[in-house]
């Protein structure tokens, strides 16, 4: 996710989901352990890159959207928008 505040996001996001799962973070990480997987996040002065990981196509999808949604909450006063790359295993 490109964005110049990018080290404000993975506070903002880790303590939002406190509420329901399980994280850790620090300033300009954090990880959310959902129950369908895991997102890794690592802010740096250009961007927020996500990396998510879970048992199967279905749950991937399901903590992206957790994502997303958040990501879009997050941002009303300036919209961004994760872009999702996929990687090539094996």
């Amino acid at each position: 996710m490109p964005t110049t505040e990018a080290s404000r996001y993975p506070q903002r996001l880790c303590c939002h989901f406190t509420r329901k799962i399980g994280v850790d973070h620090g300033e300009h990480r954090g990880e959310a352990h959902f129950p369908w997987g895991l997102c890794v996040q690592r802010a740096d002065s250009k961007a927020l890159p996500f990396d998510c990981r879970a048992k199967d196509g279905a749950s991937l999808a399901h903590v992206q959207f957790a994502i997303d949604s958040h990501v879009e909450l997050f941002s009303r006063k300036s919209p961004v928008a994760v872009a999702w790359l996929p990687v090539q295993t094996g």
